[in-house]
This record gives structure tokens, C-alpha cells and sequence, in this order.
């Protein structure tokens, strides 16, 4: 398959031909349809975050599923899937156990510690997807999983103070759009996508 490498730091990204993965326990394979590109894509590219080189960008992945690890019941060939930066955690630790599952030391970012999405395939954790309604085209779906996903964790934090009417604007996304479109009351009890949980 062929994906964007960043071979080493502050390198150009190259399209290469790479092995494609196959999905281990608990993962299932997904063919690309859209991976959106994020200002934290430059960063990582220039070093300021933390990862081995070289690696496969990409935490907006979204596509279909075209196989299943052996152990996989909660998706299935076909589903239309998405996931955010974060793969998986340890869940022990304080901060998952807190509910803060990014700030978890055994965390495994999409892109970082694992492939992320700038490629035709991409291996993700099963309970780290997301189904997308038929209805959500790709590319409507793929920067839901960073500005949406971000600004949907701010939204359940806590309220939004009602003389708010704007946020400001961070990497290619409007987070504040989004965050303020997630001002109606029913914001907080509703997800976008559901998790197999």
C-alpha cells in the first residue's frame, strides 16, 4: 500500500510504498476515504511532539472496514468507521481511572505511537472506533474526530458561561464553532458517534 512518511524530523512527507498491516487482536483494518490534516500534523512533523521517526501521521482517520482481528464482535466487514488521537490507555493509572484518559503515561496516540491515517489502510483499535450514520459523508466525518472530538470534551466538561459567545480559533479547525454549536442544552447528553461500550 502507499502512505505519507515523514522519514525524519522537519523532513518532507514522501509517499511510499509500505507493507499493509494486517489487524492484530482487538483491531480491525480500515481502507482509507478521507484522513484530515491538522496544524498538530506541522508539529509533529517538526519534532515539537514527542514520537519515533519515521511514522504515518494522521488522528482524523475515517473509511470502512476490510478485516477483523479474530477476537473482534463489537464491528464488523463494512462498517463505517472513525477514530480519534487516542488508541488505548492502561486504565488503572489515576488519570484513567479519573476519566482523563489523555493524560494516561501508557497512552498510544493514532500517529504517534501507532499508523495514523495518511495511508490506504490503516490498522485501528476496535474499541477506539467509531460507527459513522450512513447519512455523514466521509469528509464531513474525518475532522469530527480532532475539532469535534475536542471541542465535545470541552462541551461535557462543564457549561458554557452564557455571555460566551465565541471561542477562538485553533490549528485548521474552528473549535469555536464547534463549541458553540454545542451550547444547546442537548449537546451534553448527545454523542455524535457511538462507542462499542
Amino acid at each position: 500500500m502507499q502512505a505519507a512518511i515523514v522519514p525524519a524530523v522537519s523532513s518532507s512527507w514522501q509517499v511510499e510504498d509500505v507493507p499493509q498491516p494486517q489487524p492484530g487482536p482487538n483491531q480491525v483494518l480500515v481502507k482509507m476515504h478521507a484522513s484530515g490534516i491538522c496544524y498538530t500534523d506541522v508539529h509533529q512533523t517538526l519534532g515539537h511532539l514527542p514520537g519515533p521517526f519515521p511514522r504515518i501521521l494522521g488522528h482524523e482517520p475515517v473509511g470502512e472496514i476490510v478485516g477483523v482481528g479474530p477476537d473482534v464482535n463489537t464491528r464488523k466487514v463494512g462498517d463505517r468507521v472513525g477514530t480519534a488521537w487516542i488508541q488505548s490507555t492502561c486504565g488503572r493509572c489515576e488519570w484513567c481511572q479519573r476519566g482523563r484518559r489523555m493524560f494516561c503515561p501508557y497512552l498510544k496516540g493514532t500517529g504517534v505511537e501507532t499508523q495514523g491515517g495518511h495511508a490506504e489502510c490503516m490498522p485501528m483499535n476496535a474499541d477506539a472506533t467509531y460507527l459513522i450514520p450512513d447519512k455523514v459523508s466521509y469528509e464531513q466525518a474525518a475532522p469530527i474526530f480532532c475539532a469535534g472530538y475536542t471541542a465535545y470534551s470541552a462541551a461535557s466538561a462543564g457549561p458554557i458561561p452564557s455571555r460566551m459567545s465565541a471561542w477562538p480559533r485553533s490549528g485548521s479547525e474552528d473549535l469555536g464553532t464547534w463549541r458553540c454549536n454545542m451550547r444547546r442544552p442537548q449537546a451534553s447528553r448527545l454523542s455524535p458517534f457511538r462507542t462499542p461500550r
